[in-house]
């Protein structure tokens, strides 16, 4: 079998970083895996980006369970994806419009920008939620099934060495240096200006977001005393009461765990809140006042329960800045990031900010299962090994 012989560097831990450990282990390719700033985020809904635009990366999805041994069965595509309105969950608005491009503009339409990333106009998902597909695998990476791979965790890069011939290695801010000559850089792109050595230029495209938007997220794993949504395979969404001058409307997306005892929200965060500590408590308070009124009665409570709250005996917040993008795509993205300096061309630069469907689309471009003018130069770096 062929392989890379030096240890090819993952900086990140989101799905893009997973998707990219998960190949080259399973290709028995040496990897360091450097979780960086270990940010990430969960699958704000159960589904994935179904269609020509989303298929590379359910199928990248798909193709990285079964090499590991997970049965997350063959993907559906359908509505997955239910509106809390008028009192009741629907299906959402844009999915009564007659064709897809106006199911599209629909969706843009109705929603904040930075939310139109986690809906799509068809939904594709496996017997797993996506939430549960992740933690799989992650599961399977972070045991010791793979002697070829490497972790670091709470140990930033701090600088790139590039020479005259391109990547020589990176130094992390222990001190210690990693020779190497392949990086897959997944961590959060705002980050890159902390990292010695890239070009200027470089770190300003990446870092500033001014052709992304990026925005926050806040998110919600609560833990049900009684289980809730058991068996239940779609997605929900309602909105949050409008505070006084707030113009946007935001809305509350999520899923219950198959099992029905855990469930996980998601709300963005505009990139002044996520500064405010007093913003992100209300939009939790307001989140939370979101689920009690759209989990009522007793199809989803027990009699002896007024409310979606009184039925949580524990939660876990997390709040992020930068993760998500309201504007650009990812055919301008590639576009952006094939005009870099040559001796780059051995750092491939991916990203979560699209979605867990465009993450792994990425990792599929890259590792050559489709190929594209703007990877091109990419592609031998590992499908010889992913090939076999």
């Amino acid at each position: 079998m062929m392989t890379h012989q030096k240890a090819i560097v993952v900086v990140g831990d989101g799905w893009a970083a997973l998707g990219a450990v998960g190949f080259l282990a399973h290709a028995h390719q040496p990897v360091c895996w450097i979780k960086g700033s270990g940010v990430r985020m969960l699958a704000p809904l159960p589904t994935f980006e179904a269609g020509s635009h989303g298929g590379a990366g359910v199928q990248a999805w798909f193709d990285l369970a079964q090499r590991l041994g997970i049965d997350c069965g063959q993907p559906d595509q359908g509505s997955y994806v239910r509106e809390f309105r008028n009192k009741a969950f629907r299906e959402p608005v844009w999915t009564k419009a007659p064709t897809p491009e106006t199911r599209k503009d629909v969706l843009k339409e109705l929603l904040w920008a930075p939310e139109s990333r986690f809906p799509s106009v068809f939904e594709s998902r496996f017997s797993m939620s996506a939430g549960e597909l992740e933690e799989a695998i992650r599961k399977e990476l972070t045991e010791d099934r793979f002697a070829c791979i490497r972790r670091i965790e709470g140990i930033p890069v701090s600088r790139i060495q590039i020479g005259d011939h391109g990547l020589e290695n990176l130094a992390l801010a222990s001190g210690e240096v990693i020779a190497c000559d392949r990086l897959i850089y997944a961590d959060r792109w705002t980050s890159v200006n902390e990292i010695q050595g890239l070009p200027p230029a470089v770190q300003k495209a990446l870092s500033s977001g001014r052709k992304r938007e990026p925005a926050g997220i806040l998110q919600a794993t609560f833990t049900h005393e009684i289980p809730m949504g058991i068996g239940i395979t779609e997605g929900f969404f309602g909105s949050l009461n409008k505070e006084p001058g707030e113009e946007i409307e935001r809305h509350v997306w999520g899923y219950f765990s198959f099992d029905g005892k855990r469930s996980f929200w998601t709300l963005c965060l505009s990139r002044e809140e996520v500064e405010d500590n007093h913003e992100i408590t209300k939009k939790l308070r307001r989140m939370k006042g979101a689920l009690d009124k759209m989990f009522t009665g007793t199809a989803w409570l027990p009699p002896e329960k007024r409310d979606f709250m009184a039925n949580v005996t524990e939660e876990q917040v997390r709040f992020e800045d930068a993760l998500i993008y309201g504007a650009g795509d990812l055919t301008g993205t590639l576009e952006e990031l094939s005009s870099f300096p040559k001796k780059l061309s051995a750092i491939s630069f991916l990203t979560d900010g699209f979605g867990p469907t465009l993450a792994m689309e990425q990792v599929a471009l890259l590792f050559g299962t489709r190929r594209t003018d703007t990877q091109a130069e990419h592609v031998d770096v590992v499908s010889p090994v992913l090939g076999q």
